[in-house]
């Protein structure tokens, strides 16, 4: 089974929230947990575990107006009083566990209007008993900690 978690970065906090599939195959994202962003990699770590244990599939559908009202936790998270707000510079982040390994995908920032498109070049995929790496790539992804990759140049001097 496929669990899933998103996080965002916005009005200075990191925010966690369990993915799951509602039985026609909607995802939902519920229960977004906050950090200050310079939250340890061990406390992130954690809040992943937590946030994907949450995962299911197949849970109920949401009312029409169970949909509308969808996003206003994530909106408390951010101690933003609207969604305008909360998007103005939100980061975004998918983390899927398949097995033994997690994809971590970034996405752009559309805007109010279009939301956020995922970048799957810039994905990164991390072994899932490693949980410190998983956190660690989730905070360079989100743009909270410098890229330790090592950067290859084809500068022939």
């Amino acid at each position: 089974m496929q669990q899933s978690a998103v996080a965002y970065f916005t009005n200075g906090r990191i925010i966690l929230a369990a993915v799951s599939r509602t039985a026609s195959g909607d995802t939902i994202a519920t229960d977004p947990k906050w950090f200050g962003k310079s939250a340890k990699k061990a406390v992130i770590a954690q809040a992943i575990g937590e946030a994907l244990a949450a995962s299911r599939e197949g849970v109920a559908d949401p009312t029409p107006e169970q949909w509308k009202r969808q996003f206003i936790p994530f909106q408390d998270a951010a101690a933003v009083k609207n969604f305008k707000t909360f998007m103005r510079d939100a980061r975004r982040v998918d983390l899927d566990r398949i097995g033994e390994a997690f994809t971590l995908t970034p996405f752009d920032n559309l805007g109010t209007n279009n939301g956020f498109e995922a970048r799957d070049g810039d994905a990164r995929t991390v072994q899932a008993h490693d949980s410190e790496g998983v956190a660690g790539a989730l905070l360079v992804l989100l743009g909270l900690r410098p890229d330790g990759r090592v950067a290859v140049t084809n500068d022939a001097a």
